[in-house]
């Protein structure tokens, strides 16, 4: 054990140490060219985030720092950027000079003499020159004078927009998918919009068909409505993605809940027939033991008339008391809306807040996602931004009748009966509309982690989230995995074991795979067509026999596509 007064001397000789060796490092790259990098201040907003906050970005530390004796593994770090993209911000207190490598590029700062202001300013360095595709190297070599603290942070990157060839697509073979798709529409397939994602670039954002092309007879329309890249779709049970499980995420980083935890520890009144065996996790894994559904919107749903809700209150009181279950806890995923329907419960909560004005508050509206909303058309979305889906209401062709049920085309409304009509429109299965741009960007937190300044969850809850179970290895935390190519059909032939995403029933499909650094996004409103009768008292959505809406194909072509 050391005395207080060696600890302090050893305390003084380590913070001397780093500092010589901080300047040491720079006299011995002073052969270096010091890059000269644009400077800028920052924007009153900026500093007020930097002040009020002491974890930003995707680092966000204070040099120079003594973490370590060891002279190379202070003050480095390593951080994710793409080609062309990046930039430092700097407190720089009483700093006077700071030298730093970039991938091994020396940039020398001297903020005063090069904006003529005073010392304690905060100042955004431009890297984008020096940066690379995935991750780069920082190292800071010296801060003067002898004493001086620098407050350093680097946001998240972002999606820019870009260009096939500058990421490695073939532009000719991209537009091989544009032709599978418009040959589709041309026989009748409803509409699509494609964007994908690579390195941190949109190459390419693509809209197909029609956005509402049919009568609710199934007749088609003399004058469709031209799908927009804009167009708002029901991202159906991608909700469970981007909506519940990245407000899990979230709160999981927070430490304001543990999945390991049994359910009742959020939902007290979630007691009896076993529930009290049930952990979050369960849920998130889809194997709780629960049916795929439970028809609360129908009176003569085979559970019975006490099952039967068109009041949110109720259906919560039914689903946290009431809800039997089908088969025992644990096992291969037997997927389940009622999973996530109790996970928004969680959040709610949690949170205290209803679900769709939690995400819109602390995640949506702050990333500027002003077309990513719960009940569009109470949100100021207008009807003709948004993408049709069901031709006759919930009712399959006249096959399906219940009370509740509005005729006509469903258009702006979630499809989901029981999001619809039991939960008021705000589920955690069900219910979120997006655009294909805004979902690519929601889909890039799972790549960052955060955006711009904010950090959303950490890189481990990620890991841990995408990660394949152990019970049932393509799926992991919520998400479907692409490990050992079993689900083909969504991911494609050539995605890698690390991809991951979801589908939903409206005919969305999202793709993301951290080893191409690739993101897939694909809105279509396939049930949006008319339906089929097939023996046995069967039928289907003509929508759903072509490749746009079996995805499998698509997702092939946009992966041969790459160099």
């Amino acid at each position: 054990m050391f005395s207080s007064t060696r600890k302090g001397l050893f305390a003084l000789f380590l913070f001397s140490f780093s500092l010589l060796t901080l300047t040491s490092c720079s006299t011995v790259s002073n052969w270096l060219v010091f890059s000269p990098v644009p400077i800028h201040p920052l924007t009153e907003q900026e500093q007020q985030q930097f002040n009020q906050n002491k974890n930003l970005g995707q680092l966000d530390f204070t040099l120079p720092e003594l973490a370590s004796k060891r002279a190379l593994v202070n003050n480095r770090r390593n951080f994710t950027a793409y080609r062309d993209q990046g930039e430092i911000l700097l407190q720089m207190n009483s700093a006077t000079e700071i030298r730093l490598t970039i991938n091994g590029q020396a940039i020398k700062l001297q903020p005063s003499a090069h904006l003529g202001t005073q010392l304690g300013q905060y100042i955004k360095l431009d890297i984008s020159k020096f940066t690379r595709d995935g991750l780069n190297q920082l190292a800071v070599t010296s801060v003067q004078p002898l004493g001086a603290k620098v407050r350093l942070v680097i946001p998240y990157a972002s999606l820019q927009q870009g260009t096939p060839e500058q990421v490695g697509f073939s532009s000719a073979k991209l537009a091989q998918v544009d032709k599978m798709i418009n040959d589709e529409i041309a026989q009748g397939f409803p509409g699509a919009v494609l964007v994908v994602a690579k390195n941190g670039k949109i190459i390419k954002e693509t809209a197909y068909g029609y956005a509402n092309r049919y009568h609710t007879d199934g007749s088609a329309l003399a004058k469709p409505e031209p799908m927009q890249t804009t167009t708002v779709f029901d991202l159906a049970s991608n909700t469970k993605m981007y909506a519940t499980n990245y407000a899990i995420m979230h709160l999981v980083s927070l430490g304001q809940l543990d999945i390991n935890l049994p359910v009742a520890s959020y939902l007290p009144e979630y007691q009896g027939d076993g529930r009290d065996t049930r952990l979050v996790s369960d849920l998130l894994q889809h194997n709780a033991g629960y049916d795929p559904e439970v028809h609360f919107f129908n009176p003569d749903n085979k559970h019975g008339a006490e099952f039967y809700s068109i009041q949110r209150d109720t259906t919560i009181d039914l689903l946290t008391s009431k809800v039997p279950f089908a088969r025992p806890r644990g096992g291969k995923a037997v997927y389940s809306d009622i999973d996530y329907m109790l996970l928004g419960l969680i959040i709610e909560r949690i949170t205290g807040m209803v679900q769709d004005q939690y995400l819109e508050q602390f995640l949506y509206r702050p990333m500027g996602l002003n077309n990513t909303v719960f009940n569009p058309l109470q949100k100021g979305i207008s009807l003709n931004n948004i993408a049709a889906t069901e031709l006759a209401g919930n009712s399959r062709g006249g096959r399906v009748s219940f009370p509740a049920n509005q005729v006509g085309v469903i258009r702006g409304h979630v499809h989901d009966e029981k999001a619809r009509y039991s939960l008021g429109g705000v589920a955690g299965h069900a219910g979120l509309f997006s655009t294909a741009k805004e979902t690519a960007q929601l889909a890039n937190l799972a790549l960052q982690g955060g955006y711009g300044l904010s950090k959303v969850f950490d890189k481990a809850i990620i890991q841990q989230f995408t990660r394949p179970s152990i019970a049932d290895y393509t799926v992991g935390l919520g998400w479907r995995t692409a490990t050992a190519g079993e689900l083909s059909w969504h991911f494609g032939a050539y995605a890698s074991d690390y991809a991951f995403g979801h589908t939903g029933w409206t005919g969305t499909v999202t793709v993301i795979d951290p080893y191409y650094d690739l993101i897939i996004v694909l809105l279509t409103n396939k049930k949006h067509s008319p339906i089929i009768s097939e023996a046995n008292n069967s039928y289907y959505f003509t929508g759903d026999r072509f490749e746009t809406g079996m995805y499998g194909s698509i997702m092939t072509k946009i992966y041969q596509a790459m160099r």
